[in-house]
């Protein structure tokens, strides 16, 4: 969100990371082991943050919902 609003590409009239507090979500961070499938990852996916997205689900074994369907060709678990 801040690299779309710092491009112009997205508005962003509030905070975030408040709004996200305020409505029960908790902060995730990236850590090095959330990384570390990144070594494997087969290039299906060009976007370096949803790369890291992907490598988080599957070293945490988290659920990812996007709508973008080039997730589904990773061994990442998704929202239907």
């Amino acid at each position: 969100m801040m690299i779309k609003s710092s491009i112009g590409k997205l508005t962003l009239d509030f905070d975030p990371i408040l709004l996200a507090q305020q409505s029960g979500f908790s902060m995730l961070d990236y850590s090095a082991q959330d990384a570390v499938p990144l070594k494997t990852l087969a290039f299906h996916h060009k976007d370096p943050f949803d790369r890291m997205l992907i490598s988080q689900s599957m070293s945490r074994n988290y659920k990812i919902m996007t709508a973008d369907s080039k997730f589904a060709l990773y061994d990442c678990k998704l929202v239907r």
